[in-house]
């Protein structure tokens, strides 16, 4: 699959193309051909070095939100499909093709309404407001 990696902090100029195997799937995951990807506030720190190193521990990858469709899940996974689009926080890779995300991070986006582009930067605000509710 190809992904944004950086090899050195700094401004956009760092980012490349580059080929990345695709994420294992794990009980509790699903894999997700990422169609937008949401660019915020520590992506950016992370490139510039603010966090002293490149990976989110999750993943090597940048990105932290996006909406795709889900084509695998994992084992323990029994209320998300393959072929259903969702929206989710990743620890990293969202900047790929495909992307791990935990089923616990996800959430379906309606068949009517949003878009994928539209819902990529919603999970960080309903997954800090939703504990509350």
């Amino acid at each position: 699959m190809k992904a944004i990696v950086f090899d050195d902090f700094g401004a956009a100029d760092v980012l490349r193309l580059t080929d990345a195997p695709v994420p294992e799937v794990r009980a509790g995951d699903l894999l997700v051909k990422v169609r937008a990807a949401g660019v915020n506030r520590a992506d950016l720190l992370q490139r510039q070095g603010y966090y002293g190193h490149q990976s989110y521990g999750e993943s090597d990858l940048l990105g932290l939100e996006l909406a795709g469709e889900v084509i695998a899940v994992g084992s323990d996974v029994t209320d998300i499909r393959p072929g259903e689009r969702v929206m989710a926080i990743v620890g990293g890779g969202a900047y790929a093709e495909y992307a791990r995300a935990d089923r616990g991070m996800a959430v379906r986006i309606p068949a009517v309404g949003q878009g994928g582009r539209d819902c990529r930067s919603l999970p960080p605000g309903a997954s800090t407001a939703r504990p509350g509710v």
